[in-house]
């Protein structure tokens, strides 16, 4: 598929031989299928790579240079250098984006859509208004506590850990619609109509 977006997931764990593979889809425009000598064009597709490599200097800098992106996009090149990304990897990127930690509403909005998204992967509605916001704060609470390292997995973890098990006793309790309280130290689903 040459016209597609290829996500390259923690870029900088990978082997220097795929680094190389890469490399040479940037450069000379295709990829060669191992399998039967084959190019495939690469001119038509976008490539986003992502790191964990330098996250907190990132993040200080994406504060520094806010309203100045060439030095943002200059001093990034160097903290990614620093962090082992190579030069001739770092010369074939267009843009550097910076994304911040989760922080306050943002953790409570996106625990939201996970936890909705969850109810719905059990087979369970979610009523109106349905996350006691207790459920959201002790879900911020959470993750505050793990400070600039935690991160959406961290967030997707602590809700599987604390929601799971009354939604799957919700399903034996075949329930339909369910809403999320915070009874005691846990989280339980209680049917609503």
């Amino acid at each position: 598929m040459p016209d597609t977006v290829v996500l390259l997931d923690e870029f900088e764990k990978a082997h220097p031989e795929v680094h190389k593979n890469f490399l040479t889809a940037w450069n000379d425009g295709f990829v060669t299928e191992a399998s039967d000598g084959r190019q495939i064009s690469t001119t038509g597709a976008i490539f986003v790579l992502t790191t964990n490599a330098a996250t907190d200097t990132l993040s200080e800098l994406s504060g520094r240079y806010a309203s100045r992106p060439e030095e943002l996009r200059r001093a990034s090149v160097q903290a990614l250098r620093e962090a082992g990304f190579a030069p001739e990897v770092l010369s074939r990127i267009d843009r550097i984006f910076v994304f911040r930690p989760l922080e306050g509403l943002d953790i409570a909005r996106v625990g939201a859509l996970e936890i909705e998204e969850m109810i719905r992967g059990y087979g369970l509605e979610i009523a109106e208004g349905g996350i006691d916001v207790a459920v959201l704060h002790e879900l911020v609470r959470r993750q505050q506590k793990l400070g600039s390292v935690g991160s959406s997995r961290d967030l997707v973890r602590a809700i599987e850990d604390t929601v799971a098990d009354s939604l799957i006793a919700a399903r034996q309790r075949k329930l339909t619609k369910v809403r999320l309280i915070v009874r005691g130290d846990a989280i339980a689903a209680e049917p609503a109509t």
